[in-house]
């Protein structure tokens, strides 16, 4: 492969979106903020929070917050599975390259799709929807989504 062909390949792979579903819905989060798909077996709780709005997951030895989707993302309720149920999590990260900031639980990855999330334009999660293969999708900043979880969290443990 030519350098030429490395760079684009590299260009093209920080471009990309990971499309997933939670709840009957479709979002996007950019791969650049996705460090890992993982299936855990149940949620811990945490002293103060209730189990409908979060706990922590055992992530590689690492105690990762997780937050309900419907508090981040809007939507219908769904409850965090109990421990002993397994559930697909995005291990999400606010910036690339930094460290883990938040296991999202999802119902499945639908795919990857090649495009730049929009420009924000307000303070919401989601910063856009755009149609993709037949549906519309939801694209999520990572940045404001670690943001609205760590205010979630704030507000549970008060």
């Amino acid at each position: 492969m030519s350098e030429m062909g490395g760079e684009m390949a590299g260009a093209l792979s920080t471009n990309r979106l990971m499309v997933f579903d939670v709840s009957g819905t479709s979002y996007a989060l950019p791969i650049a903020g996705i460090l890992e798909v993982v299936e855990v077996t149940g949620v811990n709780c945490v002293p103060m929070v209730p189990r409908d709005r979060g706990g922590i997951i055992n992530w590689h030895g690492e105690a990762l917050p997780v937050v309900a989707p419907h508090l981040l993302l809007g939507g219908t309720a769904i409850a965090l599975r109990a421990p002993g149920e397994a559930q697909p999590y995005l291990v999400v990260s606010d910036r690339p390259d930094a460290s883990a900031s938040l296991g999202l639980p999802i119902d499945f990855v639908s795919g990857l799709v090649d495009g730049v999330p929009g420009r924000p334009h307000d303070n919401q999660v989601v910063i856009e929807r755009r149609p993709v293969d037949g549906r519309v999708v939801s694209v999520i900043d990572p940045r404001r989504l670690v943001t609205r979880a760590a205010e979630v969290i704030e507000s549970a443990a008060t």
